[in-house]
């Protein structure tokens, strides 16, 4: 007799023990790691949302390891090199995050350097110049991707171009850039009142006053205001841009609107994955399983703290791209009218239970899940407790229901860019850098 199978178990999240540091800095730590290892990583509400100007959060981010008023950034590169680490900075929309991983034997050494970087940061015109330069030249190049233009064009389509979510680059935007606004910036948002220490790892006695003796000696300051953004657009409708001489052309859709804090998302995550969001997908088995129509199509939830998209995207051969569009609506009529089957219902919970499970493996996985929550600033153990119900309790009517709500294709907008051909009743975008409004 076979063995029964069992879905897998989402575990309950493990606590964070929290102290706040001399400064006033909050510290995050997930502890219990048996081996000698640390990962440190500020997380600063210094995103888009926070800045005065455009672009000035993320220049500015990209600037903080260029240079100490000790070290220069070749400098500050070589001396973590030889301790086997660097500084990493991923690229956030609402935070400005610097990180590093190390052992304990080397913490007393690299973890003070990169205080230092925190506390002494150079910011120079020579620095601000050069960095003005590469990126301009990255957005040129840019502007002759089609992949990158259908995102600007779908991100700008969904918030809007006055909104820090949605609105694109341009070399004018650079020319307003300035050095004093880069210092300023810094100044006033890469400091302890406006950040967060998230630790994972082994701690000690030893540890804890180490950290103390660095970050807990990072300058003060007032933590900034939470923004206003502006209110999400509403033409929604068709926006391409033609160019002849693509071999491809792309399909980007999406509608705004879907926070993670909603209610509404952990339905919204099983929806997706039965409509796109992995391999076993309705779009995946349609159009590329059984047409053959394209080699990828997808749909995600991508969120943020103020607010997050629905949508679905596709690379495809130009004389597919009326089969492509048609067959997107046909599966979205498909869950607007019917009730998922139980067996699929079923399938699509084993695998996310399983893969949030995979996760969620080790501390660091959970210390992975902590850092979304700072970052996106919502509560990780009532989030995970929903999830894990919604996933494994969630009913064919209440994703038909959900269907109704978040997958209206009328309240959608759609941005095509390649070589298939005039679409009758887009409206058309004249050149890469346009705005569509």
């Amino acid at each position: 007799m076979p063995p029964v199978i069992r879905p897998a178990t989402i575990p309950n999240l493990l606590p964070a023990r929290r102290w706040t540091l001399s400064n006033g800095l909050p510290l995050v730590a997930i502890e219990g790691v048996e081996a000698p290892v640390l990962r440190v990583e500020m997380i600063w509400d210094a995103g888009r949302p926070y800045e005065s100007q455009r672009l000035l959060a993320g220049f500015t981010d990209d600037l903080i390891a260029e240079g100490t008023t000790k070290r220069s950034a070749a400098a500050i590169e070589a001396f973590f090199e030889q301790y086997g680490t660097g500084l990493q900075q991923p690229n956030l929309m609402d935070t400005a995050n610097l990180s590093l991983s190390t052992i304990h034997r080397h913490a007393p050494e690299v973890l003070p350097v990169m205080a230092e970087v925190i506390a002494h940061t150079a910011v120079t015109e020579a620095s601000v110049q050069r960095e003005l330069r590469r990126r301009k030249q990255q957005l040129r190049e840019n502007l002759s991707d089609n992949d990158t233009l259908a995102f600007r064009y779908i991100t700008e389509a969904v918030y809007g171009h006055a909104h820090p979510y949605g609105y694109n680059s341009t070399i004018e935007d650079y020319d307003r850039l300035t050095t004093p606004l880069v210092r300023q910036f810094q100044r006033d948002h890469y400091h302890a009142g406006n950040g967060t220490l998230l630790v994972i790892g082994k701690l000690n006695t030893a540890m804890e006053q180490l950290l103390e003796d660095t970050f807990g000696q990072l300058p003060q300051g007032p933590k900034v205001v939470a923004p206003a953004l502006p209110r999400l657009p509403q033409d929604f409708g068709t926006y391409q841009l033609e160019k002849p001489r693509a071999q491809q052309t792309m399909i980007r859709m999406g509608r705004g609107g879907v926070n993670i804090k909603h209610p509404d998302y952990p339905g919204l995550m099983i929806l997706d994955t039965i409509f796109g969001g992995y391999f076993g997908s309705r779009l995946m088995r349609n159009i590329r399983e059984e047409k053959g129509f394209t080699y990828g199509i997808e749909s995600d939830l991508e969120t943020y703290r103020f607010d997050g998209s629905f949508g679905i995207s596709a690379d495809v051969a130009n004389e597919n791209l009326g089969n492509v569009r048609r067959e997107i609506r046909t599966e979205v009529d498909k869950l607007l009218q019917h009730q998922v089957p139980t067996a699929e219902l079923d399938m699509v919970r084993a695998y996310l239970l399983g893969s949030i499970a995979m996760e969620l493996d080790g501390h660091f996985g959970h210390g992975w899940r902590y850092r979304s929550a700072l970052i996106k600033d919502y509560e990780p153990i009532g989030f995970l407790r929903d999830l894990d119900t919604a996933v494994r309790e969630i009913s064919p009517p209440e994703i038909l229901d959900l269907a109704h709500r978040y997958l209206n294709l009328e309240e959608w907008f759609e941005v095509i860019v390649g070589g298939a051909g005039n679409i009758p009743g887009a409206r058309q975008i004249t050149r890469p850098e346009a705005t569509l409004r």
